[in-house]
């Protein structure tokens, strides 16, 4: 992904300072990197490109906070690692802070978390 479609995402998100970013991005189901579609690196991985928050630091200024929490991709969240993330993000929200969770599609990952969480999907109603 380059540059330019990264800056069209962060110019979408909440203007909070800081904003929270808590990722789930780890791996692919086959130990493929998903920070190798990227111009960053985890910070759980060896490499010569910044990580994830040193890259949103240059480009972007201290405007973010990234919480890493490595996960494989289709595989929702590990038991004992669920808690840990719902935790930070509970703390950080309870001290009225923005937080933005990704991964890679948002509809494994997250949303185990969202339903560790409390939410419940949206349904449509019946016409």
């Amino acid at each position: 992904m380059d540059d330019a479609t990264i800056d069209l995402w962060v110019y979408g998100l909440p203007k909070a300072k800081p904003l929270h970013i808590i990722s789930l991005l780890g791996r692919k189901p086959h130990s493929f990197s998903e920070f190798a579609y990227y111009p960053f690196r985890s910070s759980t991985e060896q490499g010569s490109e910044p990580t994830f928050q040193e890259w949103l630091d240059r480009r972007y200024g201290s405007r973010f906070m990234v919480h890493e929490f490595p996960t494989t991709d289709s595989q929702g969240l590990p038991a004992d690692l669920q808690p840990r993330i719902a935790s930070c993000v509970v703390a950080l929200l309870g001290e009225g802070n923005v937080v933005l969770v990704v991964d890679s599609a948002g509809a494994e990952r997250t949303s185990r978390l969202c339903e560790a969480l409390g939410s419940h999907p949206l349904t449509s109603a019946a016409a």
